[in-house]
């Protein structure tokens, strides 16, 4: 096909590759919260994914009942990693045009 220049194209590749790699290490040092059992349970977490603290009421702790606690825990991890994904993809597909990327969005 005459007219189109796959050089062009590659070049826009690796600038939207860049961009994209560089809003990830930014990401690493945004947060998010999420709470569970009434706010007793907090946990941060970042945008790629990891945990960066966990806060538990003393109220909470009750050694006759440590199923309640790992639960409410567990449901707060799993709920700062849903807005941490969901942030990571938000502001992923700013940069991409909503374009999802395999590997990288």
């Amino acid at each position: 096909m005459p007219g189109i220049d796959l050089n062009y194209f590659i070049r826009q590749a690796n600038k939207l590759t860049e961009k994209i790699e560089q809003r990830k290490k930014e990401l690493a040092d945004e947060t998010v919260e999420a709470k569970a059992g009434d706010g007793r349970v907090t946990v941060v977490a970042n945008c790629v994914q990891e945990i960066k603290s966990i806060k538990i009421d003393k109220s909470l702790v009750d050694p006759n009942d440590l199923g309640m606690l790992e639960d409410l825990v567990t449901a707060g991890v799993n709920a700062a990693l849903a807005s941490s994904r969901e942030k990571m993809q938000r502001e992923l597909g700013k940069i991409s045009g909503g374009v999802k990327i395999p590997g990288i969005t």
